[in-house]
């Protein structure tokens, strides 16, 4: 096995570990700080549904646009050959761009929690998050296509 095959395992097995704490372990974080908050809850003229929906809304459509941002970030990286980041490097750093996004979804539940007092409004945005987390979840055949793209000129 060659040194490059060797990095690139290193480099994923890194990448599957950020994924598994961004998420899985701090969505269930979240949930543990959530059961300690004392949080009364609140009369629904108190607090605008308005922004609920928005939220769920932003968290349902958000991570649609990530691809854009890797095919933004893929481009930057062609032109500028003199880059000193490997096409390994340049991976990890879009994932965890995209880990981010998908993991701000269970920060909109919280703030829910937080603005209304109501879990179950928290937890709508559980199912959100845990398909999205499911959409761009790194599998190795992902990465090579995503090498493989980044190393084509």
């Amino acid at each position: 096995m060659n040194a490059g095959n060797m990095q690139n395992r290193g480099e994923f097995k890194i990448v599957r570990l950020l994924a598994f704490a961004m998420l899985i372990g701090f969505p269930l974080i979240i949930l543990i700080v959530a059961q300690f908050l004392n949080i009364d809850s609140f009369d629904p003229a108190d607090t605008s549904l308005f922004v609920v929906y928005i939220l769920l809304f932003i968290a349902m459509v958000e991570p649609a646009f990530l691809p854009l941002i890797e095919r933004f970030q893929v481009k930057t990286f062609k032109t500028n050959r003199q880059s000193e980041m490997s096409p390994d490097q340049l991976y990890r750093s879009v994932t965890i761009i995209k880990l981010a996004i998908v993991e701000a979804i269970y920060i909109y539940g919280l703030v829910v929690y937080v603005l209304t007092g109501d879990m179950t409004q928290m937890l709508w945005f559980y199912p959100v998050g845990v398909i999205w987390s499911a959409v761009y979840w790194p599998r190795r055949d992902r990465y090579e296509q995503f090498l493989n793209k980044v190393r084509t000129v």
